[in-house]
């Protein structure tokens, strides 16, 4: 066998190994404090600012936490606990809201803005072009 096959082989038998542990670490039970704290990163302080319940230092997000951690235990899908704490703050507990109702605008606005953007530093260069190349 040639160098050339050996190498080939390697790189097969690298990339192989490579998707089997990508594909184990994707569909693998993770355990349940990683599945607490995935969900408390979800979850936004009410008293911090822009903060999860996962990271706050505040008295009520670890009593949140504790909520979390509670019901993960008791089995509840994560769909349960979302809906658990949405029924009590509302859907501004979310980090990151659901497409629809009110929050549809803050999903979609980005997207005429940037078109907007570029419109204008298109309209720009065209009038740098007929203008000499002066901006």
């Amino acid at each position: 066998m040639d160098n050339r096959a050996r190498t080939l082989i390697g790189w097969a038998v690298t990339v192989v190994l490579a998707a089997v542990v990508v594909v184990g670490l994707v569909m693998g039970d993770s355990a349940p404090q990683d599945r607490v704290e995935a969900l408390g990163s979800r979850i936004k302080c009410p008293v911090c600012q822009g903060e999860s319940i996962a990271t706050s230092p505040s008295d009520t997000a670890q009593a949140m936490m504790d909520v979390v951690a509670e019901k993960v235990g008791l089995g509840e899908s994560d769909e349960q606990i979302i809906a658990y704490f949405q029924a009590s703050y509302g859907t501004g507990i979310l980090l990151d809201p659901p497409l629809s109702g009110k929050t549809l605008l803050v999903w979609l606005l980005p997207v005429p803005a940037l078109g907007g953007g570029i419109w204008m530093i298109l309209a720009r260069r065209r009038v740098s072009a007929t203008v000499g190349g002066r901006p």
